[in-house]
């Protein structure tokens, strides 16, 4: 009898570990582990699951603001097929930033991590100032995936304009597409870059295609990408990073194609604060037909976490 539960039990823990998590329980589980203004996350060699973070304020429920600033580079380790996050101590500043800053300074504000041939490729920008800040560039922060060290830091290209951040990604056959935002008259417009395997930390072997999504499609300023059954899509707040409380879906048969928007969802921020950056989650158990989206919130510590959501989105399993 004894075993005969044990044996149930097994069974009952796989179906919940195997089984899609609701929203609610993504939100709550990360929430107690990190709060931090982007989120993404990428699958490791080993097959745990890498989650990045921006500005950083609160790990394991203490705050992380200090006198001087906060970290604005983070990670945590999700352990494969469960809802369990570890925060991953840092050796540059405040006990959790994982890239050093530079000496003049400025600091890297990640964003957008890949795995490409045991190499961890982290994307974001490099910052200076706080309140206010500036933006100085898009780089690529470089770590060994499996033991998370930091290597290096190089400047990207930042389209035609120099004003691009990338933001999303997703992986072909042969190399990676990337997905990055513009600002002209108050609102963004979006651009791609194809970057073959290997490349990513060399700015010479991107391909930059400027103007890609037109600014009327109101879309935000992170565009998460995802490959579809169909083609491709991608999720982003709509409207610009200080404003709107939707979360807008974008697709295209093609990632230079013709781009329509083909969804809204709520997205509600609590007062005060502001409907930031949405990332896909491509990896995670999702419910028959649908992906793993989140969006992060802006403002006060205490709601500064991302909230998690289903949207539609069928992943295609053979890259082209």
């Amino acid at each position: 009898m004894i075993a005969e539960i044990l044996v149930r039990a097994l069974v009952a823990t796989s179906m919940l570990v195997s089984a899609p998590a609701p929203p609610g329980d993504w939100t709550t589980a990360l929430e107690k582990v990190v709060h931090a203004d982007v989120t993404q996350s990428v699958t490791l060699p080993g097959g745990d699951v890498l989650w990045v973070f921006g500005d950083t304020t609160r790990v394991n429920g203490v705050s992380t603001v200090g006198p001087w600033g906060y970290p604005h580079s983070a990670f945590a380790r999700q352990t494969a097929g469960t809802l369990n996050f570890t925060a991953i101590p840092g050796p540059y500043g405040y006990g959790w930033q994982q890239v050093p800053n530079w000496s003049d300074g400025t600091y890297f504000w990640m964003s957008t991590p890949i795995v490409d041939n045991g190499t961890l490729y982290v994307i974001g920008e490099r910052i200076r100032g706080v309140s206010p800040f500036t933006v100085v560039g898009p780089y690529v922060a470089v770590f060994d995936a499996s033991t998370l060290a930091f290597q290096r830091i190089v400047a990207l290209p930042a389209g035609a304009t120099g004003t691009t951040m990338w933001g999303g990604v997703a992986r072909t056959a042969t190399g990676w597409w990337l997905t990055g935002t513009h600002p002209v008259a108050g609102k963004s417009v979006g651009d791609m870059a194809f970057v073959p395997f290997g490349r990513l930390a060399d700015g010479t072997r991107w391909t930059v295609h400027d103007n890609v999504i037109p600014s009327s499609t109101e879309i935000g300023v992170v565009l998460a990408l995802h490959r579809t059954a169909t083609g491709w899509e991608i999720f982003t707040k709509r409207g610009d990073a200080y404003g709107g409380t939707q979360i807008e879906r974008l697709t295209a048969r093609t990632v230079l194609g013709t781009w329509t928007v083909n969804g809204l969802w709520d997205a509600p921020s609590p007062p005060g604060t502001i409907t930031y950056a949405v990332a896909v989650h491509p990896e995670q158990t999702a419910p028959a037909g649908q992906v793993l989206v989140s969006y992060n919130v802006n403002g006060n510590e205490a709601d500064y976490y991302p909230r998690f959501l289903y949207l539609p989105g069928v992943a295609r399993q053979t890259l082209e």
